[in-house]
């Protein structure tokens, strides 16, 4: 029989593969791959040992009746292998893109194997019993609940495998990032019941498939299909090292190409002002600019002439609340790519250049560290009312 089984599967393999040589189908060659030829290749050795068994054993009633329960458990699992071999061939053959309906392609199929399985299973019960197969169904209804409980997270990962498909939240490939499980990466595998992905660090995580619609996930495939990538990042500055600009500390800023025809539209409306109202030498009636106004109009101007800076994105250098630290600046705006090294690289250049440039606007920067000895020291001194 085994001998049998073994000739007649090398000669099937033989002729197929000659056939699909000769004419070339694609999923021809996957059903080859995954081996659904060489289940099919099991029915008719069966199916004869099966008859020459009954043959040889025909005055042996209990024999045969034994013979006919193998027959059938074994026609049962070479069905069930067909099957789970068809489905590995359907899903290669139809995820070959990377696309949004991948997901919904592994988690139908391998929720139909759990079924096909299950049923094969009972099945074989009914066929050792000798029970009727839906007598057997209608006494798994007592157990429903329990069943439901072990395949809680089957059921969630198949529902949510559909919604992401649907709503085209999520796809295999995607950069994402899970702020619940502090990891960042690409997505690798998304199938019934966990989702891979990879992290920059090149480890690989595994999160429960439902996690992915039940809790927040950043998606940054939108941004690198875009090619950009946001910079918002603040600097902290001291306020005690703020103050007025009068027209003698103006001159040096006059030739600074970035501010010069900003410096002068202040200077005409403060001239034009001051015609208008009167001074009295007291410094809050006067109109003039500040050092960290004067930053933050050169930050914002530099970051528009900036080659590697996108003006098309949002752009802006904004005031954050104050904190017992400081002043925070932040900067807000778009590189104008998504790759990581790069970005890094001109958001440093970026930086560099203005925390050196503000020492020339007379700021000075935060240092926590600095600021912490401070406090120290004046929580030493005694207070006196």
């Amino acid at each position: 029989m085994v001998m049998i089984t073994f000739l007649f599967k090398k000669s099937s393999n033989f002729f197929v593969k000659k056939i699909l040589s000769y004419i070339y189908i694609a999923w021809g060659n996957i059903f080859y791959e995954k081996k659904v030829f060489d289940s099919l290749s099991n029915f008719l050795p069966l199916f004869l040992g099966f008859f020459l068994s009954k043959f040889f054993f025909k005055n042996h009633d209990i024999i045969i009746v034994y013979l006919e329960i193998i027959f059938n458990i074994a026609f049962v699992l070479i069905s069930l292998q067909l099957l789970i071999r068809v489905m590995n061939s359907i899903m290669e053959i139809s995820t070959s893109e990377n696309n949004h309906k991948t997901i919904a392609v592994h988690s139908f199929s391998q929720l139909l194997k759990i079924i096909s399985i299950i049923f094969c299973i009972l099945i074989i019960i009914a066929i050792i019993t000798k029970n009727n197969l839906i007598s057997i169904l209608t006494s798994l209804g007592t157990i429903t609940a329990i069943v439901i409980l072990m395949f809680r997270d089957t059921i969630l990962g198949f529902v949510s495998g559909l919604q992401m498909s649907s709503t085209k939240m999520i796809k295999v490939g995607d950069w994402i990032g899970i702020s619940k499980y502090n990891i960042e990466g690409n997505v690798l595998e998304i199938n019934l019941i966990s989702a891979k992905i990879e992290n920059f660090d090149k480890t690989i995580t595994s999160i429960p498939t439902y996690d992915l619609i039940s809790t927040a996930v950043t998606n940054f495939e939108v941004m690198r299909k875009k090619n950009i990538r946001r910079i918002k990042r603040s600097i902290i500055f001291n306020i005690q090292s703020f103050y007025f600009y009068n027209s003698e500390n103006l001159k040096k800023y006059q030739n600074i190409y970035l501010i010069k025809n900003y410096i002068k539209e202040k200077q005409k409306e403060i001239n034009s002002f001051y015609k208008k109202n009167v001074y009295n030498n007291v410094d809050l009636n006067a109109k003039r600019l500040t050092n960290i106004g004067l930053f933050q109009k050169y930050a914002l101007e530099y970051l528009y002439q900036h080659p590697n800076i996108s003006n098309s994105e949002t752009l802006m250098v904004r005031h954050l609340e104050p904190t017992h630290y400081g002043l925070p600046i932040e900067l807000y705006c778009f590189v104008k790519t998504a790759e990581s090294i790069k970005y890094e690289q001109i958001q440093a250049s970026v930086f560099d250049h203005l925390l050196t440039a503000s020492k020339e606007f007379g700021l000075e920067i935060t240092q926590i560290v600095n600021l912490d000895k401070k406090l120290n020291s004046i929580n030493n001194k005694k207070i006196i009312i």
